[in-house]
């Protein structure tokens, strides 16, 4: 039986922009309450203007995932406001272009310090909250490329194998507080993370690296993921087909490797000089 999802309360990281942004706005057109959480202000402002103008209901809390202090503000805010959290998006997060060996020690970390740090931080955050309730559900958004990691791309995919492994061992630990755990695994995404990589990679501006059969819109992954939280799941795959496509490459890793070095050498073309690092902004 699908879960009614009117008057309850999801807080979603990573939600000024993308996947987000769409699941909030989806979120509260379900009759969700949502807290919107991210770094940008202005940002989140305008997707809260969005739900209200369409009758919804949201808080706006500016959060930084890499900051213990951010993340403790957003869940006592979130139980202040409303008294409950039904449901967390681990979302935040970036990647960028750039070479093993030509990544600073420190870009490294800083990018585990958000996209795997801060969704520890998140759940453990919301844990104790759901298991005095007796129920919850925890969705981590990983990827694709946390089970087949690409090359130029390694650090990114590193931090969504590292969310993909915990989400496996909380679903089995918080399974006996009712506590649900999902993790989700988006193909490539129309979203600003290409404009962010660019920065960060120094990647031609906006560039979709990924061929237009392999491209979701941000509302597509949303809509999967509003599907997980009438009907808990453990694994979502907005292109299903996909999934199995993961599988054969895991059990075919020559061919797979083969596909990556033809990928890797239109990326190899656009990667700044060896001596250069990748920072994060």
């Amino acid at each position: 039986m699908a879960r009614q999802l009117n008057s309850k309360v999801i807080v979603i990281t990573g939600a000024s922009s993308g996947i987000g942004a769409a699941t909030a706005i989806q979120a509260a057109e379900a009759g969700m309450k949502v807290v919107l959480a991210a770094r940008r202000a202005d940002r989140l402002q305008a997707v809260a203007d969005q739900i209200h103008a369409a009758g919804g209901e949201s808080l706006v809390i500016p959060t930084d995932v890499a900051r213990d202090d951010d993340v403790a503000q957003l869940t006592d805010r979130t139980l202040e406001s409303f008294g409950r959290i039904d449901a967390m998006l681990a979302n935040a997060g970036y990647g960028f272009l750039n070479a093993v060996d030509a990544t600073s020690d420190d870009a490294h970390r800083r990018i585990f310090e958000t996209n795997y740090w801060g969704t520890v931080r998140c759940v453990r955050s919301v844990i104790p909250i759901m298991q005095q309730q007796r129920s919850g559900h925890i969705l981590i958004v990983s990827s694709i490329v946390g089970r087949i990691g690409l090359p130029y791309h390694a650090a990114y995919s590193a931090t969504k194998s590292a969310q993909d492994t915990l989400a496996m061992g909380l679903r089995v630990e918080l399974a006996f507080d009712q506590i649900d755990v999902s993790c989700v695994y988006p193909v490539t995404t129309d979203t600003e993370f290409f404009e962010v990589s660019a920065s960060i990679g120094r990647r031609e501006p906006g560039q979709v690296h990924a061929p237009g059969k392999f491209v979701q819109s941000p509302q597509t992954v949303a809509r999967a993921i509003m599907r997980c939280l009438r009907k808990p799941k453990p694994e979502v795959w907005p292109a299903p087909l996909l999934r199995w496509g993961a599988g054969l490459a895991l059990l075919m890793p020559r061919l797979t490797q083969r596909s990556l070095v033809r990928h890797a050498k239109k990326d190899r073309k656009r990667l700044p000089p060896p001596h250069h690092d990748a920072t994060a902004s």
